[in-house]
């Protein structure tokens, strides 16, 4: 093959880095497919472990249905509904549920059902809590807030005595059914008795206390209460709990307790509206009596039946006086009319009988007297004179009947005027009461309206109460059961398909994660993917793991994996190389330990048993490892050869004891100056030499991402073998050889995998050379690797 088709072959492409490949994800599982295996049983078997240790858990269900107030079915209730309402609130579903998981309601509960004392039955592999068929009674004595929770071991030893055991408190003690258990040695101020029951057993039970305060947070944490429906007020109520008919009865303790406190607060309301009723009816009565006496009062006070007759009396009484006025009016103007006549000098007419009418019945006498003799003396006049003594008898008696006249009627004017201001003084009083008419008939409606406001206030509650009376014989209770308590066929948890799922998931997850996670944080060539995704320089050959001794592998007689592997890497070499001359072949590598010096080497065996003559130069003058490993001498070797005067090589030539067409040069002393002794002309000279005496010139170099003792001898080389070891070359190392082929560095750059462990399944195998099963090295910078193990093997 010419050297312009190898150019032509080896020209640079940049490579795009691809982070996820899925081809080489299921490939690296396929190959790991008994840590899938692993991972299934182990987790299986945790799965079933988890499903077989936990306790199982049901859920209990219960529902009640709350009814209105309103819709009671009593129709007392409904009667009494209005009074009773200022006592009882419209019942709210939601206060219900609060009512329901309130702390107050749940520690009756709690107490009742002794909630906080569990009692276990001792299997093989988990304590089991049972509620029935219990062997003995547990009687907790003193137990307050501040106890801790804590589990006892019992182990019933016959019909009288048992065991009690506490790890925590290294507790151990031999008691009797009946014997008080006390713990005060250990200041613990609570005690437990424990009583036999017809179910008691021989064999390990446990029982865990725990105090009320703790038992009633454990409850709440694992009940709840909610509406059935968003529409509906029943109320759904749940508790998870590890033992179903336990479970039940305390639900079925909840919601007894729920309705007892229900009907016990209807009736205290109905009590306490009873009372309220009395109390009103008290003050009521009292206020009653005292309107009613004040009412009396008013009405004696004012003489007084009705406002409206005491009204007619009172204009009647008016009407009276003013006539009783008018008539002494008439009177006194009589008297003074009378005494005005009897006044007139020489009147001596007789006072007319009319106007005495109604007079006094002695001034009327008198008048009548008077004119008797008025008229006596008018006849005595026509028989007698003035003188006649008969005449002046008569005058003399009229003098003496007017005195009596004029007396009369002055008493009789002063009577009148007397009774006119008496009449005056009784209309002047009626006239008064008449303008207080409406006041006290304001007075009275108050009093009335007050009165009766009283007495039907003190009837309605009259009435109340005996409805209420009435009502409380008949109270029900707003809530009803509608379904009782009661636990699912099958515990919800733990789910066993589940978590048997989960665990045959997890065996595959966590396997495929880890071995995902390894290969995206793994910074080192694992496979050959790994190089390809970096660079697209070609790969020669792949070399495997070697487990034996010694550096040679590739003899005449050796019929071994990896000496086939290096027969076809010879073989590969023929159609890289130009075969009708010699050729210089150097390998290199990023850093030291990557195999250059074993590869070299072997190869040069493999060449030298085609029937090539080869002679190996050892220049890596910092760590030269070839002469070691043929245990040769290397006291005179390159270095002496390039600082003496020496032209002829045949000095330091040395055969090899392996094949006699394979020879070596080696490096010599160490110099303090490689580089100088690379830039020698004598060793392009020397090469020279070397390349019409033998087929091929191979070169074990320094590393060059170390060095650049690679890059000086690079322009005598035809072929460069860049180096890369399995899990041990880093990543971006490869990065060097792409930026050594684009600036032309290097001519010829091929890839040379060594190390490769086939068997764990992280090499990709791709070009059909080499058959490595297993087989590789432990040769080079560094030191050799050990067999792995069964452990070392999964986790790498």
């Amino acid at each position: 093959m010419s050297d312009s088709n190898i150019n032509q072959e080896n020209q640079f492409i940049p490579v795009e880095d691809s982070i996820f490949d899925l081809k080489l994800i299921l490939s690296r599982f396929i190959n790991h497919w008994y840590l899938f295996i692993l991972g299934v049983i182990v987790c299986f078997s945790v799965a079933w472990v988890n499903v077989n240790l936990t306790s199982p858990i049901w859920n209990i269900t219960s529902k009640i249905l709350i009814r209105d107030n309103g819709n009671n079915s009593t129709s007392q209730a409904s009667e009494h509904s209005e009074l009773s309402a200022m006592f009882i609130p419209k019942n709210n579903p939601q206060n219900e549920i609060d009512i329901l998981t309130s702390r107050s309601l749940v520690s009756k509960v709690i107490a009742e059902t002794h909630f906080n004392i569990r009692t276990y039955e001792q299997n093989r592999f988990k304590s089991v809590e049972i509620f029935e068929k219990v062997p003995f009674k547990v009687t907790l004595i003193n137990a307050n807030s501040d106890m801790i929770s804590r589990k006892y071991e019992i182990n019933i030893l016959n019909d009288h005595e048992f065991t009690v055991k506490n790890r925590e408190l290294h507790f151990f003690n031999i008691f009797k059914f009946g014997q008080l258990v006390d713990f005060s040695a250990y200041h613990l101020n609570y005690k437990f008795i424990l009583t036999k029951t017809r179910d008691t057993r021989v064999g390990g039970f446990a029982i865990r206390l725990q105090s009320e305060d703790a038992a009633i947070s454990e409850f709440m944490a694992n009940f709840d209460a909610s509406f059935s429906d968003k529409s509906s007020s029943s109320i759904l109520m749940s508790l998870n709990y590890t033992e179903p008919r336990k479970g039940e009865y305390v639900l079925e303790e909840l919601m007894s307790e729920y309705i007892v406190a229900n009907l016990q607060y209807k009736l205290k309301t109905a009590d306490s509206t009873i009372k309220f009723i009395d109390d009103r009816l008290s003050l009521v009565s009292g206020q009653l009596g005292a309107i009613q006496q004040k009412f009396e009062e008013f009405k004696q006070t004012n003489q007084m039946i009705n406002v409206e007759e005491k009204s007619k009396i009172l204009v009647q009484t008016q009407s009276s006086n003013y006539s009783a006025l008018n008539q002494q009016d008439l009177q006194i103007f009589v008297a003074q009319n009378i005494e005005k006549y009897l006044k007139s000098p020489g009147n001596e007419r007789v006072i007319p009988p009319s106007v005495s009418v109604g007079l006094a019945g002695g001034l009327s006498t008198n008048i009548d007297v008077y004119n008797q003799l008025i008229q006596d003396r008018e006849k005595l006049k026509l028989s007698y004179t003035d003188q006649n003594s008969r005449i002046k008898n008569i005058n003399d008696q009229m003098e003496i009947a007017r005195g009596a006249i004029m007396r009369g009627l002055q008493n009789y004017k002063q009577g009148l005027i007397a009774a006119r201001r008496e009449l005056q003084k009784q209309d002047h009083e009626v006239e008064t009461q008449i303008g207080k008419v409406p006041e006290i008939e304001r007075i009275y409606n108050n009093f009335a309206r007050e009165q009766k406001i009283k007495e039907e206030l003190y009837f309605y509650l009259l009435q109340k109460r005996e409805e209420v009376a009435i009502s409380k014989t008949s109270t029900i209770a707003t809530a009803q059961i509608i379904e009782k308590a009661k636990s699912d066929l099958e515990p919800f948890k733990p789910k066993r398909s589940s978590i048997y799922l989960m665990g045959l998931f997890a065996g595959i997850l966590i396997p495929g994660l880890y071995l995902w996670l390894k290969e995206i944080l793994n910074v080192k060539i694992m496979n050959k993917y790994d190089i390809e995704r970096k660079t697209n320089i070609p790969i020669v050959g792949e070399i495997g793991h070697k487990t034996s001794d010694g550096a040679l592998v590739v003899t005449r007689d050796s019929r071994s994996n990896i000496s086939e592997q290096f027969r076809s890497l010879r073989t590969n070499l023929q159609y890289i190389v130009n075969t009708k001359k010699s050729n210089v072949l150097m390998f290199t590598s990023s850093m030291s330990g990557e195999g250059k010096s074993f590869l070299s080497l072997n190869l040069g065996s493999a060449l030298a048993l085609g029937g090539k003559r080869v002679i190996l130069l050892e220049l890596d003058l910092r760590k030269p490892k070839l002469s070691k490993s043929l245990q040769l001498d290397n006291t005179n070797g390159i270095t002496n050869f390039i600082i003496s005067d020496q032209t002829d090589y045949h000095s330091i030539l040395q055969p090899t004891s392996f094949n006699e067409n394979c020879f070596l040069i080696s490096s010599g002393p160490i110099p303090p100056n490689p580089a100088e002794i690379l830039m020698n002309v004598k060793l392009e000279q020397l090469i020279e030499q070397l390349k019409k005496d033998f087929d091929y010139v191979i070169m074990d170099m320094a590393p060059v991402g170390i060095v650049t003792d690679a890059l000086l001898v690079e322009k005598f080389v035809d072929i460069t073998f860049y180096v890369v070891r399995q899990e041990y070359t880093h990543k971006p190392q490869l990065e060097m050889v792409n930026h050594l082929r684009q600036t032309n560095k290097v001519k010829n750059p091929y890839i040379l995998i060594n190390d490769i462990k086939y068997l764990r399944g992280n090499y990709v195998y791709g070009y059909g050379y080499g058959y490595g099963y297993g087989y590789g090295y432990g040769y080079g910078y560094g030191n050799e690797s050990e067999k792995p193990g069964f452990f070392k093997r999964i986790f790498s």
